[in-house]
């Protein structure tokens, strides 16, 4: 029997070849397939990374700026997660409060600031859980379709909102805000994507804490700032008390132990008068007594001043006192050749005060005027003296002299401690007497007088009647 001849093209090998081809071309695409899925997951993976590190890269190098750090961290969660828009909350009790957002609608943002927990809705579920919530359709939640919750309804109507994706900022086990991405399709979020968010929640809590840490140093530090300044001030005015208390003593008591030296002198001389001037030399003793008496009061007032014993406040008629001081510096105010005009009001309310302490004010700022009106060769030697009640019931006197004037660029310092603009002044008068001014609440002054001359301004709280 021969044997059939073969058909070209059926031999087996060649069979077998034509099977085998399908089964490379499969093989060849799910290979394919699976390095187009493993370089998706490596661009993935290094975006993800990329933005984690600019965000800590944000947090290290911008500490306290939150709204910097949830700004990028939005912008990165809604490109990598492919989200519409997005959102960040801080919890407060039961309340959410919005503190950045990306790309959501205007009015959604005005509408969600302050957003009540309901437990049933995704936000109050991500509360109760402390887990995300991932939510596929908004409208198929009966919060949406049956209750109609403005919650629900106004993502879903003013942002276009379909999927939600909300992820807790957890902090010791405890919810204190959220990150909330939505997008406007029916596309559930993958599970890469929720890892995504959760980690840059943490980051958040990480932020958050560096921020309420470093307010915290801030305000300690701030706190010991002021309490070594304060220290330092009540060390400086102890030392300025000291030093102006020794120096004050002198300053105020050189003019009556000088005018009880020349009554004295004056008294011997009336003595020895043939016949004797009794009445003068007795005039000039009662003088003396009167200096000593002085001498004696100016001891009680720095005591008063610089002390802590009782202040002995009381109602004081300023224009009697200015009459008085007048009275006193009669002499030295006829030997400088001084002229004296005098507008002292008799219906004026009185102010509470130390006598003796507001009484060295004025004696203070008359000598001034006198000895700046000694400098001053031309023109007559006026001092005028006034007192007037203002709109905010404060009484002020005003000592104003015909002098050269105060220098424009002293005039914001002729009141500090130890500034003089006397060849031999110690700068303590002006100094003192501002203290005793603010001591009795109220302010001193000084303003250039017309066509020359100073005006100091002294004013005080008119007394509670």
């Amino acid at each position: 029997m021969g044997m059939r001849p073969k058909k070209p093209g059926h031999s087996a090998t060649s069979q077998g070849k034509r099977r085998a081809a399908p089964k490379r071309r499969r093989s060849a695409h799910a290979t394919g397939r699976k390095t187009a899925a493993l370089r998706r997951e490596l661009r993935d993976a290094l975006q993800q990374q990329a933005a984690t590190a600019e965000v800590l890269q944000i947090i290290s190098s911008s500490p306290g700026d939150l709204q910097q750090a949830f700004a990028k961290m939005l912008d990165h969660a809604a490109r990598i997660c492919d989200a519409k828009y997005g959102n960040v909350f801080r919890l407060e009790g039961d309340t959410l409060h919005l503190v950045a957002s990306h790309n959501t609608p205007a009015a959604l943002v005005e509408a969600r600031r302050r957003v009540k927990l309901n437990p049933k809705l995704p936000f109050g579920r991500m509360v109760a859980t402390k887990a995300a919530v991932h939510v596929a359709d908004i409208k198929a939640e009966e919060g949406y379709t049956v209750q109609r919750d403005p919650r629900l309804v106004m993502p879903v109507e003013i942002g276009g909102a379909r999927t939600v994706l909300v992820v807790p900022m957890l902090k010791d086990g405890e919810v204190i805000g959220a990150f909330s991405l939505y997008r406007q399709e029916v596309r559930p979020f993958a599970e890469r994507q929720i890892a995504l968010l959760t980690s840059f929640a943490a980051q958040a809590v990480v932020a958050a804490e560096n921020t309420r840490l470093l307010n915290a140093l801030r305000q300690r530090t701030e706190e010991l700032s002021r309490s070594i300044a304060e220290l330092q001030r009540e060390r400086s005015n102890k030392l300025m008390n000291l030093e102006a208390m020794a120096a004050s003593i002198g300053h105020e008591v050189r003019q009556p132990l000088a005018s009880i030296a020349s009554n004295g002198s004056a008294a011997r001389r009336f003595l020895s008068h043939t016949p004797p001037n009794l009445t003068e030399a007795r005039l000039a003793l009662e003088r003396m007594i009167n200096d000593a008496h002085r001498a004696s009061q100016v001891f009680d007032n720095i005591r008063a001043l610089f002390g802590k014993t009782d202040r002995s406040y009381g109602p004081i008629d300023l224009s009697a006192l200015i009459r008085g001081v007048l009275q006193a510096l009669d002499g030295e105010l006829k030997e400088h050749g001084i002229a004296t005009e005098t507008a002292l009001g008799g219906a004026l309310p009185p102010v509470m005060g130390h006598r003796g302490q507001l009484q060295e004010v004025f004696v203070n700022l008359v000598r001034n005027a006198i000895e700046a009106m000694d400098g001053s060769r031309a023109g007559r030697r006026t001092l005028r003296l006034r007192t007037e009640r203002e709109a905010d019931d404060s009484i002020v006197v005003a000592v104003e002299d015909s002098g050269p004037g105060i220098d424009p660029g002293r005039a914001d310092d002729i009141f500090d401690a130890f500034i003089t603009t006397k060849p031999h002044g110690m700068g303590l008068g002006l100094a003192i007497c501002r203290m005793i001014v603010q001591r009795h609440e109220g302010r001193l002054s000084a303003a250039p007088a017309s066509p020359t001359g100073s005006i100091f301004r002294v004013a005080l709280p008119a007394a509670l009647v």
